[in-house]
């Protein structure tokens, strides 16, 4: 304002110096150089307010699409089989969410899931020390409930994992660490204090009674389902049982544990009568839902700006990643 002013104060000096056509003159430069002025300081606060008002809404849209996307993430969680999303509008802003299915489309199971039928159990193995508390106890302990009352078959304690096409072992010198890269026999002859964890489906072709034939040197659990139904648990010396466990027609989960706890023999034997059961391995992750990316995108846009993002989330939503896609 203050050069305008020192610019009207020069041209007045000039217009009053001017007579004639030569005022005329005058005048109309004058009014053109303020008309061009105002013209320049209009479109200098136009601009400004453009600027700002798109400043503001950049602003907005960046809170608004993470707003749409955790309304979306809400909605899939209470109801899963909603995947459809209703547009939202927040101020200037208009808020659509979409569910992408992922690229490769229906989701495959983990491959370690796809095995013949009929090729036996799947074996976890674990080999302990004999500094943990409950090896080499004097006297002989006696049995416990569960295997799962322990810390043996815990993660901490496994080596490696395989597929065991039967459970037919030596019942007085079984030891399967002896000879391989995970061998320590602390100065014993063996490598004692070691355990194992299998697991199969194993498909009925009725529901019944099967005879099942167990023996252990040492603890030895079956469970069914989840529940134990044989208990050969312990410090002993081999020992065989017998009997019958009810199986539904059709898949049956089967988990058999076995400990060796000691350092005197090591054997463990299992198998059912009947060969018309079909016994399929089943790895604890089988237990999982197979992974499923699924990919949720927000769009928050207004007159003057517009931000794009996704979630790419595991089954549950309930671990996603966050990316920001170009609008």
């Amino acid at each position: 304002m203050k050069h305008l002013l020192a610019y009207v104060n020069m041209l007045k000096k000039i217009f009053d110096s001017q007579t004639g056509a030569a005022a005329l003159i005058a005048s109309m430069i004058v009014a053109i150089g303020l008309l061009s002025i105002v013209l320049s300081t209009t479109i200098i606060a136009i601009n400004n307010k453009n600027s700002l008002e798109s400043f503001t809404q950049n602003i907005n849209n960046f809170y608004n699409a993470e707003i749409g996307m955790q309304e979306s993430l809400l909605q899939v969680k209470n109801d899963p089989n909603n995947l459809t999303f209703g547009n939202l509008t927040l101020g200037k802003s208009t808020i659509a969410s979409q569910f992408v299915e992922s690229a490769n489309g229906a989701c495959d199971p983990a491959v370690e899931c796809v095995f013949t039928p009929g090729s036996g159990w799947w074996g976890e193995y674990f080999n302990w020390s004999e500094d943990h508390p409950d090896m080499q106890v004097d006297p002989y302990p006696g049995p416990t409930p569960t295997p799962t009352q322990h810390d043996w078959f815990d993660d901490i304690y496994k080596t490696h994992e395989q597929l065991d096409s039967s459970l037919i072992f030596h019942l007085t010198a079984w030891f399967p660490y002896d000879g391989t890269q995970w061998e320590n026999k602390e100065g014993y002859s063996h490598d004692y204090f070691f355990g194992l964890h299998w697991r199969a489906q194993v498909t009925a072709p009725a529901a019944g009674n099967y005879g099942y034939n167990l023996a252990s040197d040492d603890d030895s659990w079956v469970t069914l389902n989840g529940i134990v139904v044989v208990n050969n648990s312990g410090t002993h010396a081999s020992f065989t049982k017998t009997g019958n466990i009810f199986l539904s027609a059709g898949i049956n989960l089967v988990d058999v544990y076995f400990a060796e706890r000691h350092t005197v023999d090591s054997g463990f034997r299992f198998s059912f009568d009947n060969p018309s059961l079909i016994i399929t391995p089943y790895p604890e992750a089988c237990n999982q839902a197979a992974e499923c990316k699924s990919n949720i995108e927000t769009n928050a846009s207004s007159t003057k700006s517009s931000r794009k993002i996704r979630y790419t989330c595991d089954n549950d939503m309930s671990n996603c990643v966050w990316s920001e896609l170009v609008p």
